[in-house]
């Protein structure tokens, strides 16, 4: 007999080099394809008053989606922190609600992200917010995030909302130290669509918990049948309509960082940079802040700081409109309007020159508040 020769192990395939690169090719297209096909646009986006749910507060590609979505189906956009989302009030009853019934018309859409800080704001939009572009762009200026150093992320802060989207090597906050793999991970998302959508799979199906972990838990289903971006309720406020004062709010005398050390109105100013630098006609709404739950001297402190955040907007040509304190039992807390709250914001923006004219720089004529009999 003659010794046999040939491969040990059965049915075995041998690439070419060539071959590999065209395998390696074609994995590549279709990790970077999928996530264009994948049906997670949702069907609630086209529903009026739509807002981003909580729960996908951190789902950054989620919030790509809805950008681009709302630069399509309206007139506007609103940008802020859970301000502008109504952390205490209906999906009909927020700001963005009160502008488009006052206006009879679907004008602005609600891109509130809850905890958006102002650098948070900077890096969404400088990582995920290229859709937001030649568009009208109504920004809401939180005073809070300058209320303390801490909020301002000087320091003594160990935890913060969305940390992956601030600087993670030069120019990051003083609060913030990641780690090499902390920065790494918050940094490939940015640069790779895959993985951030990646992210919105855990988050948004997967309880925030990779797809290993989930099977582990789940070893007899796939994707969750009541889970996805439609499962979330966007409809209700986040935490239960009241009064400051029946919350037993104590007021505080806070310090208040001036805004040419204040790291949150640096990042502002970029955020604010980078949207015209996109060609977007930008609008600021300042406030309206809580003064009522100010002690102390930090009422007048926080006067001379919107006088000084507000002369800037004036120097750079930036309409804008910083409403003068609602009454007291408007407020749930130091910055978030109730229900009717946003109805008077609402009123005094469209009863605000800047604002009119800022509206007619981009809709000329079209949008005109609504007589009150057709309200």
């Amino acid at each position: 007999m003659t010794a046999q020769t040939g491969v040990y192990s059965s049915n075995s395939v041998r690439l070419s080099w060539r071959e590999w690169a065209v395998a390696a090719s074609a994995l590549l297209a279709v990790l970077w394809l999928l996530p264009a096909a994948w049906p997670a646009r949702g069907r609630e986006l086209s529903r009026p008053d739509y807002r981003l749910p909580v729960e996908l507060s951190d789902d950054y590609w989620m919030f790509r989606q809805w950008a681009e979505h709302s630069g399509k189906h309206y007139l506007a956009v609103a940008l802020g922190d859970s301000v502008i989302w109504g952390q205490y009030a209906r999906s009909d009853d927020t700001l963005t609600h009160h502008l488009n019934s006052l206006l009879g018309e679907r004008a602005f859409g609600n891109l509130g992200v809850d905890g958006l800080h102002p650098a948070a704001m900077a890096g969404l939009l400088g990582h995920y917010g290229g859709g937001i572009r030649d568009e009208a762009v109504l920004v809401h200026l939180n005073p809070l995030w300058l209320g303390s150093g801490e909020q301002d992320l000087q320091g003594g802060q160990a935890r913060f909302n969305h940390p992956e989207l601030v600087p993670q090597v030069f120019h990051r906050p003083a609060a913030y130290r990641p780690t090499l793999s902390e920065a790494v991970a918050a940094v490939l998302p940015r640069e790779l669509p895959p993985l951030s959508w990646k992210e919105h799979l855990q988050i948004a199906y997967y309880e925030g918990m990779g797809l290993p972990e989930w099977t582990l838990d789940n070893p007899y289903a796939f994707i969750p049948a009541n889970r996805g971006p439609d499962a979330f309720g966007w409809q209700e406020p986040a935490s239960q309509p009241m009064t400051w004062r029946e919350r037993g709010i104590v007021r505080q005398d806070l310090p208040w960082v001036e805004p040419a050390r204040s790291y949150q109105w640096q990042s502002f100013q970029k955020a604010i940079e980078l949207l015209r630098a996109r060609g977007n006609r930008v609008f600021v709404l300042v406030g309206p802040f809580n003064t009522h739950s100010l002690a102390g001297q930090s009422a007048a402190r926080y006067e001379r700081l919107v006088g000084e955040m507000t002369r800037w907007l004036a120097n750079e040509h930036i309409p804008y409109c910083a409403p003068p304190t609602l009454p007291t039992d408007l407020y749930a807390d130091a910055s978030h309007p109730l229900g009717a709250g946003y109805r008077e914001v609402a009123e005094e923006l469209l009863a605000s020159s800047s604002f009119q004219e800022w509206m007619q720089s981009w809709a000329p004529g079209r949008l005109v508040r609504r007589p009150r009999s057709e309200e």
